[in-house]
């Protein structure tokens, strides 16, 4: 997978839409390491079954031996959704949309990938999860 650093213009794939980069990690290059709140990680899982921006390709997780993750997904959190051939996007409530790999989620429970507080709130406002306080710690 290519590595874009966060928040950075989108750029992955054709879009008439302006989204900001969220997630795209890859070994060689340091990101943000720290605690993300429970609320974040399920408003992804809800949002992840909707595999926005589906490509034909998997991608593998380069940090470890993971062949390919699965989470349980979707509004009823019952949907089994296959990590690395989807984006997950959210909107802000100003407005800016971010696109992040559906193996964000990985990332954050298994790498501490410690996403930008905006797009956790994205990701959260977007679900329609209650948001007070505080999402991430970064480290």
């Amino acid at each position: 997978m290519t590595h874009y650093p966060d928040l950075t213009r989108y750029s992955y794939d054709e879009s008439d839409q302006e989204m900001l980069n969220v997630g795209w990690l890859a070994p060689d290059h340091s990101y943000c390491t720290g605690v993300v709140d429970e609320r974040v990680v399920t408003a992804l899982k809800v949002l992840s079954a909707s595999y926005d921006n589906q490509m034909r390709g998997v991608h593998h997780c380069e940090f470890c031996d993971t062949d390919r993750p699965v989470v349980l997904g979707g509004p009823a959190m019952d949907t089994e959704v296959w990590l690395g051939s989807a984006e997950i996007r959210v909107r802000g409530a100003d407005g800016t949309l971010y696109a992040a790999p559906n193996l964000v989620i990985h990332y954050i429970t298994q790498h501490q990938y410690c996403p930008p507080e905006e797009f956790c709130r994205a990701a959260v406002g977007t679900a329609g999860i209650e948001t007070a306080g505080a999402l991430t710690l970064a480290e």
